[in-house]
């Protein structure tokens, strides 16, 4: 058994043997280097997702490599998975419950 439970066996039933505060239930706390790690990355996701958007923008529509080749199509591919990867990271991010 864990520590600081034993079974009683008059009256049938599992006793912890340390009294237990109801602090002792409740969430843990988080450190500041987390919380700064967590607002730098909900800062610093939609940005890279914008630029990736950005980039592909200009690889596709701007047409940067010039006429609308098959290979610009395959050249964005990579950026285009980055970006919805990226996107769905920063979504996850945001909508986290720990918003502090």
């Amino acid at each position: 058994m864990p520590d600081g439970l034993h079974f009683d066996l008059a009256e049938k039933r599992l006793v912890t043997t340390e009294a237990q505060s109801p602090a002792a239930y409740s969430t843990p706390r988080h450190r500041p280097h987390n919380r700064l790690w967590r607002w730098t990355l909900r800062l610093a996701l939609p940005t890279l997702a914008f630029l990736s958007g950005l980039a592909l923008y200009w690889i596709w529509f701007d047409q940067a490599y010039g006429g609308t080749e098959w290979t610009t199509i395959i050249v964005g591919l990579p950026l285009a998975v980055e970006a919805a990867a990226v996107t769905l990271w920063s979504i996850s991010a945001w909508s986290s419950n720990d918003l502090v």
